[in-house]
């Protein structure tokens, strides 16, 4: 256990476990890159265009997900003290996700071959479930109490209703056998996605380890509960009004999204009060990545506010770079520069601590964080420039911050492990 953090380090899996998830993501932002090199403005011709839609999920399956089912599998033993058991299908995981991401896009995307749905629903499916099973089994056991733990819980609930009506798309996708209102269970998918998922996950994380690595004082934990209660309130709220009415009227839109509007506020205020209170005083990348991460965050919750009043679909594509690179993609880069050199020195190093030889955590850390921090807000601009203004080559040069953000977070992981094959 690491001393005064709550941390069982010793439950943690084998480096090897996380290390794969971390190592294959960055190919899927490359891919995301590369598409959007290709495609540039084309893709925002409709909302629902085949390519985006694909472009769309090679973000949140390939990019986000698979980063945050390696963090999750590394961070749940050590939150609750005890491991998570049959880890090592954590490697089956790994293969039917990609597998899963890979035909989903080829078949949605270009349209090779109708049984590639086929292929994806299932891997997709057996990633997940192989995923959730043993990751829920640990997360309902544990016995520590934690909002932290409370907010992967209901992410991986969210998780498994977002798999559900992925593979209810899927096969009406490919068979057209349900008379669905396809807006409104895309915007379903979407909330229970975007924010139960994902940005509960990141909320909940960020409650531990900002605190833990940044020296800052403990997250109350009563208002991490009120963020969490807020934040599911609207999940329940805004999806059973998007249901109910066609079109959704704003006021019915702006009520069922106020609780967790709220959440944010109280969530984006305390967090700047213990910016404010750390005691480490120095701003290192990782904290500038999450600066990045909260401001685009918090202007994507400002445009998605302004959806009730505008029908125009460049809202729906800007909000779309501020939350996914702008916070999220923000935030998983300045976690992976601390986390990747903090897990590389614990696996090697932490036994033979204070010998001759024996490098700092820094020392694991290469110098290009501050290439990779200008190239996210490079990136951010350029997503955000491209939005508003329509023009091919900006959305084209937005792609190519992506394929650099990809290999300096590849040189991250070869300058972390370098050295020395790491333990497995």
């Amino acid at each position: 256990m690491l001393p005064g953090s709550g941390l069982h380090i010793d439950q943690a899996p084998p480096l090897s476990v996380p290390f794969r998830f971390f190592a294959t993501a960055p190919f899927f932002l490359l891919l995301c890159g590369l598409v959007l090199l290709q495609e540039g403005g084309s893709l925002l011709s409709a909302p629902l265009l085949p390519e985006t839609v694909a472009l769309v999920h090679l973000i949140t399956l390939g990019w986000i997900a698979t980063v945050m089912f390696g963090a999750m599998y590394q961070m749940i033993p050590v939150l609750g003290g005890g491991p998570v058991p049959w880890v090592k299908g954590s490697r089956w995981v790994h293969g039917m996700l990609i597998v899963g991401v890979l035909s989903l896009v080829l078949e949605v995307g270009i349209g090779l071959h109708r049984w590639l749905l086929l292929l994806a629903s299932f891997s997709l499916a057996g990633a997940v479930i192989l995923f959730i099973i043993p990751v829920g089994l640990t997360l309902f056991r544990a016995h520590v109490v934690h909002p932290t733990l409370w907010a992967m819980r209901l992410a991986i609930l969210n998780l498994l209703a977002v798999l559900i009506m992925g593979l209810i798309f899927l096969g009406e996708y490919a068979h057209g056998f349900l008379a669905i209102d396809r807006h409104a269970m895309i915007g379903v998918h979407l909330i229970w996605g975007l924010f139960g998922w994902v940005a509960t996950l990141m909320i909940g994380v960020s409650f531990h380890v900002l605190p833990m690595f940044y020296m800052m004082p403990p997250f109350p934990r009563e208002r991490a509960y009120t963020i969490l209660i807020g934040l599911a309130v609207t999940w329940v709220l805004l999806p059973t009004a998007m249901l109910l009415w066609d079109p959704l009227p704003f006021w019915a839109a702006w009520l069922a999204a106020s609780p967790a509007l709220a959440a944010l506020l109280l969530y984006g205020k305390i967090m700047l009060e213990l910016f404010q209170q750390r005691r480490r005083k120095k701003w290192d990348v990782t904290l500038r990545l999450w600066q990045v991460g909260y401001l685009g965050g918090s202007l994507a919750v400002l445009v998605m506010w302004m959806w009730p009043l505008f029908s125009a679909d460049r809202l729906r594509y800007l909000f779309a770079v501020l939350f996914l690179f702008g916070f999220v993609s923000s935030i998983i880069m300045g976690m992976l520069y601390r986390i990747i050199p903090f897990l590389t020195w614990f696996h090697r190093y932490s036994s033979r601590a204070g010998q001759p030889g024996v490098p700092m955590m820094e020392d694991l850390t290469p110098p290009s964080g501050q290439w990779q921090l200008r190239n996210q807000w490079a990136g951010l601009v350029l997503f955000v420039a491209a939005m508003l203004s329509g023009w091919d080559p900006l959305l084209r040069l937005a792609g190519v911050s992506l394929i650099v953000a990809a290999l300096l977070l590849w040189y991250l992981l070869y300058f972390a492990l370098r050295n020395r094959e790491a333990t497995t």
